[in-house]
């Protein structure tokens, strides 16, 4: 497992895992499967009684790749607009990645954390959170459901966090002045 740093020069800072399995790291994968309207549409027919019955009940599958491809890229340009505005708070990405348990009302070492994109009900990313300026991508999803217990997709993000988490844990990396010594 490697971590690939996105934008590590700025203030924040967001790396993302690159498994040893994919061609890519996650947030390059994830990007480019998101814009991928063949996968976009394969995934909402596969999935398409929690798309139009479920929790978001969105009335078709074109209209959600439709959605889906607009907020990516509002993600993306979002992200990027993070990265090169040198005049940005560098705790927005505290508001933009949150805890993912909703009971955990503070900061902890190590968090397992989503982003909750206000204009994608959703895209998700999950990180890492290793200080509030500085986050490591272990994934992400389209989540149609309450739970991601409920589909084995995102039962595999839950399981790529821990991965994660385990992987930094063992390595020492416990906040950000860890990170730092951290070999990349």
């Amino acid at each position: 497992m490697k971590l690939i740093p996105i934008f590590p020069e700025n203030k924040p800072a967001i790396y993302s895992v690159h498994y040893p399995d994919e061609r890519e790291d996650e947030m390059c994968r994830l990007f480019d499967l998101w814009s991928d309207v063949e996968y976009l549409e394969t995934f909402f027919n596969n999935n398409k009684k929690d798309l139009c019955n479920g929790y978001y009940r969105y009335p078709s599958v074109e209209a959600a790749v439709e959605k889906t491809l607009d907020d990516a890229e509002g993600l993306r340009d979002y992200l990027l607009e993070l990265a090169t505005n040198v005049r940005c708070d560098p705790y927005s990405l505290q508001t933009l990645f949150q805890p993912l348990n909703p009971t955990e009302t503070r900061l902890l070492n190590l968090q397992k954390s989503k982003t909750r994109y206000k204009k994608s009900p959703w895209l998700r990313l999950y990180a890492i959170r290793i200080a509030s300026d500085l986050f490591v991508i272990t994934g992400g999803a389209i989540k149609l459901t309450k739970y991601m217990e409920d589909r084995e997709h995102t039962k595999a993000e839950l399981y790529k966090l821990d991965l994660v988490r385990n992987f930094l844990d063992d390595q020492g990396i416990l906040d950000k002045e860890d990170f730092a010594y951290l070999k990349i």
